[in-house]
């Protein structure tokens, strides 16, 4: 009788599976791969992880150790709260010495009024916190838009522009984040027009949000903005008393005609070439129509996040005062544009060899390319056609907001006999 073997895999036989040359470079291969992505996952995590705390901290500490932490908000805005509180006022005369040493407040009566429960507390623990929140606004920033590419969040606290913002401890950092609230909200007509207003109560110069508004059919949302911001700027100025708005207006003169010719406005780059004051200021205007006027063009097209990134890019170019933090500001186009990490969010690391102030004309030059070339690229649609990763997720959103409505509906009218 003849017996039949079977001949079953060594490693069923209790043996070592017989693996040939090609086997053995499979598994090499395999090894080496695993090898790769865990030196590509520790690198990762080290750059836009690791080094963005530890570099965080460090500035902490150096700003500390140099008097210079929470500049803005220890020298100007506690200040302002603490004259709120006590029924006197947060404007210095033109004249004085905060005025040539950039510590004089030069803000509206309702950002002193919305400053001034700050002044409840000790100086040193309001500088902290002040400080945690403008941090956290720009953190939340990505987070209320949507972004899930963790690497952004940790090249962010790299910019030079979010730590010029946060070092100073200034509103702009919260500028951002309420512009990100005007795009989250914008279908809410009441809510985006409060908010813009207030963003615009805070901080003039944000006033071309009302240009995307308009620009992207946003009547109602506009009409909220112009009511709601009249109310709060009448409460607010009888609060601080009608006869601060002179005081106001005469110390924001003063700033503009001293520090017009410091920063990195077109005016200042004008200026410095050695052009007159009202070319400097008609350059600029001109400019700042063009981009806004293709702001409306680009927004009747349907093209919301393009035309925002065009209403920052008039922002910019409109205001005679600007310095590198407020280039935070693309931020918010920059994060619907592009969701992912890309060269465009490396481009603002070449700030960091621009000082804030004074700068060369050079260092101008470069600053203003960077910015433009941010925005210019965040304003392009894209080669196919394709909607953005925040739009898209949106008008999917709505897609399915408007299916549950219809089907609730035909559900509460019951089938038909």
């Amino acid at each position: 009788m003849r017996v039949r073997t079977l001949n079953l895999p060594a490693p069923l036989l209790g043996g070592q599976p017989r693996t040939g040359p090609f086997g053995a470079a499979r598994s090499d291969e395999s090894t080496a791969s695993r090898r790769r992505a865990l030196y590509g996952m520790a690198a990762s995590h080290s750059l836009f992880g690791v080094v963005p705390i530890l570099f965080t901290a460090i500035i902490v500490l150096f700003c500390i150790h140099g008097h210079i932490f929470a500049f803005d908000f220890h020298y100007a805005y506690w200040p302002a709260g603490h004259h709120v509180l006590a029924g006197s006022t947060p404007y210095v005369s033109p004249g004085a010495a905060a005025v040539s040493n950039n510590t004089a407040f030069i803000y509206p009566a309702l950002a002193a009024i919305l400053l001034a429960p700050f002044a409840l507390l000790p100086l040193g623990l309001a500088d902290g916190l002040f400080t945690a929140l403008v941090i956290a606004s720009a953190l939340g920033t990505l987070r209320l838009l949507k972004v899930r590419d963790w690497r952004l969040y940790g090249l962010l606290l790299l910019w030079p522009p979010v730590i010029v913002a946060w070092q100073n401890a200034n509103v702009t950092l919260l500028l951002v984040l309420g512009i990100a609230c005007v795009w989250h909200w914008r279908a809410q007509p009441l809510v985006a027009g409060a908010i813009t207003a207030l963003l615009v109560s805070v901080k003039p110069f944000v006033w071309p949000l009302a240009i995307w508004l308009l620009a992207t059919r946003r009547y109602a949302a506009l009409a909220y903005a112009l009511a709601t911001g009249i109310a709060m700027n009448l409460a607010a100025w009888m609060i601080l008393g009608s006869g601060e708005i002179a005081r106001y207006t005469h110390l924001l003169s003063a700033i503009t005609r001293t520090e017009q010719r410091d920063g990195y406005s077109v005016i200042a780059f004008a200026l410095h070439l050695g052009s007159s004051t009202a070319f400097a200021y008609a350059l600029s205007a001109i400019l700042a129509v063009g981009a806004g006027a293709a702001c409306i063009v680009v927004g009747r097209r349907g093209e919301d996040i393009q035309a925002l990134a065009l209403c920052v890019a008039t922002t910019l170019l409109a205001t005679p005062i600007l310095w590198t933090h407020y280039f935070a500001l693309m931020i918010v186009p920059l994060a619907l544009a592009r969701p992912r990490l890309s060269f465009l969010w490396l481009l603002p690391m070449a700030m960091l060899i621009a000082p804030e102030t004074p700068p060369h004309n050079s260092q101008r030059v470069l600053v203003l390319l960077v910015g433009a070339s941010v925005l210019g690229l965040a304003s392009l649609k894209r080669a196919d056609g394709s909607a953005p990763a925040a739009l898209a997720s949106h008008d999917a959103e709505a897609g399915r907001h408007r299916q549950a409505v219809l089907l609730s509906q035909l559900g509460a009218r019951g089938p038909r006999g």
